[in-house]
């Protein structure tokens, strides 16, 4: 047996960049090492952890496949080839396989530094006699690579490197089959077996549960040190009974996806033309508390969202476990809808499901190179949009189902109230007949008592129970607060910063020059006493506004429409209007009276006006807002314009959803309209979207209220 070197030309840092630093994570890297397996027509993988805690000279990592094998042509010109073109070209694995390829950039066996510094590669062809035998050490790549940090490149230009890697062939035959071993030694880390429970809970999301194959693809894991891992089968997870289970398809022939909608309050299927981002397929199971429970009793896992899967394997991002699952990527932004606790949103802790997207139909939806993300065009963004909107749906059918609940809980709690009550009145009528026998009556007496008990708890219960929804609603109104808070934090701010200087510079004059003679006839400190004094009302007024975040958000009281509106749109926000030259209009005739909690309809009025202030560009020469109130019949309403950009017609009707947002570059949080909406509606009022009334370009927001007029 004699031993050669191959010499794999490329910059010695690369192993590092697409080994150690891109693939960031070892599960990740022993993914990317298996997925390799499965592009190679295996059928069996195995993973195999020898004496891996603790880590000395002999540890190692074995994978090992059945796959096709490699020739000694591919292991010279693509093992470690970057970006090697040949599963760029073919798309699909040998016949008659024929699967679609997962990895295409070339870079998932530079995985194995991240697993340990040196490899023994050992590979056969089915029709192969002998074994080809290839050894990477990686730390004398990273040797050469310290060394070239220290060279002169004005006086050598040694931009590539050539390394040898011993390969040899030993002796076999066409009976011992093919496939490929990967040998890893010199190992990075230490498998704790929690470790190896981490990467057997990855490996089974590696095909899509519901992913049909002819041809199969089994995984084994095997750590010897591990009695819970003696050659143990990586298999799917098992999805314990839900309480929804939605799936969605797509007609090629019509070109129409699958979507959901409410009809009759009932969560139907709806059809949409094809998606930017192409057609795809949908399978969601949501849980509630008790279905969660029972998922964890039956399973002992976590629910963790939903995955997405190309050609029935998983892209990106996997291998993502973390202890912390608030630590857990968000790529779906699923969960930045939800503002834990506060509203009746749908997180990742209570989903389990699948999008299943192909190379054809879904060209434009790539991963990125570290496996982590995609890549953020257009495709995935409208990918993401609908699957926000169909979980949009799911939440709004829920809410239906929930309020028809409460409602009927209510009805059962006023009609047992009555019950008890015409009960306890017709016992009495009964005991006050003078024919009914003395004992009857104690037996009456006895009986009454009892009811009377348990009108007390039925009352008890009721009280409980109204308590727990003026709590809710305290909470929900408590996050608006907060997130308005912010707003006005960064305006009081401003206010004050600009008053204070403004202040400081008339006090500095009245100081230096009074009571000196010569200007005894300058109308100047008449004018600066008048301004201070002016700045100090406007300090006082700002911290008022803000003082109103100390009371009670519960107090409601007649409030003056006219006065909050022109306070806020010609004082509170005179300064910046003025700064980035925005006329404000206002027009209210006369003074309208709203029953209501004064904070919380300033809260409307100021999210109107930042959105509006979002929405006027920059460089706009004539920026205009505008509030105009009429009167139409029992109720008053309010017209909010701007001649910003306005609201694209795609948008119309996503502009009221929580964390809806087209101005996020701006600080835009997608809360505004959705704050506005909430507040407007437990006024049993309204808000929509009507042509804009400055024209060519802006938005006009129609509300409705009830109100009192004086």
């Amino acid at each position: 047996m004699s031993k050669q070197a191959l010499k794999y030309k490329f910059d010695v840092s690369t192993y590092r960049l697409l080994g150690r630093e891109l693939i960031t994570d070892r599960i990740t890297a022993l993914f990317e090492l298996v997925k390799n397996c499965y592009d190679a027509n295996s059928t069996e993988v195995t993973v195999e952890f020898f004496l891996v805690n603790p880590r000395s000279d002999k540890s190692r990592i074995v994978i090992k496949d059945n796959g096709v094998g490699m020739s000694f042509e591919d292991v010279r010109d693509k093992w470690m080839v970057i970006g090697t073109s040949s599963k760029r070209k073919s798309l699909t694995s040998p016949a008659p396989f024929s699967r679609k390829v997962t990895g295409r950039k070339g870079v998932g066996r530079f995985a194995v530094d991240k697993l340990g510094a040196k490899l023994l590669l050992k590979t056969k062809q089915a029709s192969d006699m002998q074994t080809l035998c290839l050894e990477t050490d990686w730390s004398v790549y990273e040797k050469e690579e310290k060394r070239q940090l220290t060279i002169d490149f004005s006086s050598e230009q040694k931009l590539f490197t050539d390394i040898d890697n011993r390969y040899w062939f030993e002796n076999s035959d066409s009976s011992n089959g093919q496939g490929t071993v990967l040998e890893i030694t010199l190992l990075n880390d230490v498998w704790t077996e929690h470790d190896i429970t981490r990467a057997y809970k990855e490996l089974s999301k590696l095909i899509m549960p519901s992913f049909s194959q002819v041809h199969p693809f089994v995984i084994h894991i095997n750590a010897p040190q591990y009695s819970e891992y003696h050659n143990k089968k990586v298999e799917s997870l098992a999805i314990a009974k839900a309480t929804l289970k939605v799936e969605l398809d797509f007609d090629p022939t019509e070109k129409q996806q699958e979507t959901l909608d409410i009809k009759n309050d009932q969560l139907i299927k709806a059809r949409i033309p094809e998606p930017p981002s192409g057609f795809l397929r949908m399978t969601l199971y949501y849980y509630d508390k008790k279905a969660k429970t029972q998922f964890k009793k039956t399973t002992n896992e976590i629910i963790d969202g939903l995955k997405v899967y190309r050609d029935g394997i998983i892209a990106t991002p996997f291998a993502e476990y973390t202890a912390d699952q608030n630590a857990q990527k968000d790529l779906l932004g699923i969960d930045k809808r939800r503002y834990s606790g506060f509203f009746d949103k749908i997180s990742t802790r209570d989903i389990l499901g699948w999008i299943d997207i192909s190379t054809e139909r879904n060209p434009d939806i790539i991963d990125a190179t570290n496996r982590q993300d995609f890549v953020d065009n257009e495709a995935w963004q409208e990918l993401k949009k609908y699957v926000i909107k169909q979980i949009s749906k799911i939440e709004a059918y829920l809410k239906i189902r929930k309020d028809d609940v409460r409602i009927k809980a209510e009805t059962h709690f006023t009609n047992a109230k009555e019950d008890i009550s015409d009960l306890r009145k017709e016992l009495n009528t009964i005991k006050e007949n003078p024919k009914v026998p003395i004992q009857v009556k104690e037996k009456l007496e006895q009986l009454e008592k009892a009811i009377q008990k348990t009108q007390a708890s039925v009352n008890k219960s009721y009280k409980e129970y109204q308590d727990l929804k003026t709590e809710k609603r305290q909470q929900e109104n408590l996050f608006f607060s907060l997130v308005s808070l912010q707003t006005y934090a960064g305006m009081l701010s401003h206010i004050t910063r600009t008053s204070l200087g403004k202040i400081k510079r008339k006090a500095e004059y009245l100081h230096k020059h009074f009571p000196d003679p010569r200007w005894n006839n300058s109308n100047e400190y008449l004018l600066y006493s008048a301004q201070i004094y002016d700045e100090m009302n406007r300090l006082d007024k700002a911290v008022d506004f803000m003082l109103k975040y100390a009371k009670d958000d519960q107090n409601f009281e007649d409030i003056d429409v006219k006065q909050i509106i022109e306070n806020q749109m010609l004082n509170i926000y005179a300064d910046i209007f003025s700064k980035e030259h925005i006329k404000p209009i206002v027009e209210v005739n006369g003074h309208l009276f709203l029953y209501y909690n004064q904070k919380s309809f300033e809260d409307i009025i100021d999210n109107l006006i930042s959105n509006s202030m979002k929405a006027l560009p920059v460089n706009q020469e004539k920026k205009i807002i505008k509030c105009s109130v009429i009167i139409e019949k029992d109720k008053f309403v309010l017209y909010f314009s701007d001649n910003g950009r306005g609201i694209e017609e795609k948008d119309r009707d996503k502009i009221f959803d929580v964390f809806f947002t087209t101005t996020a570059e701006l600080g835009g949080a997608g809360l505004g309209l959705f704050i506005i909406k909430s507040r407007i509606e437990a006024l049993n009022g309204k808000i929509e979207l009507v042509d804009n009334e400055l024209k060519p370009t802006g938005t006009t927001f129609k509300i409705e209220f009830p109100f009192k007029e004086s």
